[in-house]
């Protein structure tokens, strides 16, 4: 990735040795939040292992799932049918 040299300068400026990972993360998590791409896939843009983009990820405080009310739902809908079981024996 080719990083524009004004952007560059002051990437190290600010004390980033390498811009060129802090960009490809950057974007991967971005990717990543917006569900355009996998969290395998962002991992891989971010040059890193799946442990540690979801390392990163956890660091920032980032969700690496997402639990809807639909799932929530049908967690309950489950619980109370095990529950009913249970009291059947």
């Amino acid at each position: 990735m080719k990083l524009d040299t004004t952007l560059l300068k002051s990437m190290k400026a600010v004390g980033l040795t390498e811009p060129d990972n802090v960009v490809r993360e950057s974007i991967a998590i971005f990717l990543f939040q917006k569900k355009l791409i996998s969290i395998g896939k962002a991992a891989k843009l971010a040059n890193m292992s799946l442990a540690q983009f979801m390392g990163l990820l956890q660091s920032l405080k980032i969700p690496q799932t997402e639990y809807t009310q639909d799932d929530l739902s049908m967690d309950i809908v489950t619980i109370k049918r095990l529950r009913r079981g249970r009291h059947k024996t």
